[in-house]
């Protein structure tokens, strides 16, 4: 293994445990338990646009079930958690004086970017990962007489795919902006206002404001543009009626359109990484030479002979 990726792994394993260690991020677990408890008892129910089914009960364990409460949910709660943990790694360690020891240790920016980015996305990978298999349990294991009628075969796919494509190109999108954002202006505030901004966007706009008379070009162009692909789904499959039969067994066609939407939100994400590494590498490089040019500004005032 090269030095280069000894010391990336060390920033890799050093945040990963910080990631672990936050109050922020297991309150993030608790919630998801807690809401993915009450969708599996039908007590809860999460509202995007028009689903309804003829009045006939549809499975909360399809895969449009699954899909639409995940979208919903990655932008709800993923999105503020993890903007914050994301954009204000660089901000913290700036407090903690981090960037003297970029500048006195072979740590190069690069790998202290990735290292930090990649640890912060396996840590919520992993709340994806738990949420996954909460609904798993929830939804097929644990007795609910109740809930038998909205409760169908289990099927892994029905879990796996909406996580693929509805969860992973958003929260990508989510850390890797926000890492920008607190690296570049190094800022709370900005890290802040990212995620509410963006939720406020979606819930009053992009979700649900769909006029009879909005043309159909703009309304496929905003089912594109939204990041956690709700709006695709509720105008693409969601909003004409086609029968619990339907949604209880068939699987999400992904026109394609919308899968190069979720590559561009995930390069989005993985541009706004590569953009911090850019501009800490420059921020880097100008405090050497700054420091580099008062050391020599105080050694020529040490040899300097007075008059």
């Amino acid at each position: 293994m090269t030095p280069a990726l000894v010391r990336a792994g060390a920033v890799f394993g050093q945040e990963l445990g910080r990631t672990f260690k936050r109050p922020l991020f297991w309150f993030l677990v608790f919630l998801l338990f807690l809401m993915t408890w009450l969708l599996s008892t039908g007590h809860l129910q999460i509202g995007t646009g028009d689903s309804s089914v003829g009045g006939t009960k549809a499975w909360i364990t399809s895969e449009f079930s699954f899909a639409r409460a995940l979208a919903a949910m990655i932008a709800l709660l993923y999105g503020f958690f993890a903007s914050i943990a994301s954009g204000m790694a660089v901000i913290s360690d700036d407090e903690a004086r981090i960037s003297d020891m970029l500048l006195s240790t072979p740590l190069r920016p690069a790998e202290y970017v990735w290292g930090k980015f990649l640890a912060i996305l396996a840590g919520f990978l992993g709340a994806l990962g738990i949420q996954v298999l909460l609904a798993i349990f929830f939804n097929h294991l644990v007795p609910n007489p109740a809930a038998v009628e909205i409760r169908g075969p289990f099927v892994l796919l029905n879990y796996l795919r909406p996580a693929l494509v509805f969860g992973l190109p958003t929260l990508v999108f989510y850390l890797g902006v926000s890492f920008y954002l607190g690296e570049r202006w190094r800022r709370p505030v900005t890290v802040f206002l990212f995620p509410i901004a963006l939720l406020m966007l979606c819930g009053f706009f992009l979700w649900n404001w769909s006029p009879t008379w909005l043309d159909l070009r703009l309304n496929k162009l905003l089912m594109l543009v939204d990041p956690a692909g709700v709006r695709w789904l509720n105008e693409t499959w969601l909003k004409l009626d086609r029968g619990a039969a339907f949604y209880n067994q068939t699987r999400i066609g992904l026109a394609l359109p919308f899968v190069l939407s979720r590559l561009a939100f995930l390069a989005l994400g993985l541009g706004g990484v590569a953009l911090a590494e850019r501009h800490l590498a420059a921020h880097l490089q100008g405090d050497a030479g700054g420091r580099r040019s008062r050391r020599r500004t105080a050694a020529d005032a040490g040899t300097r002979e007075p008059a």
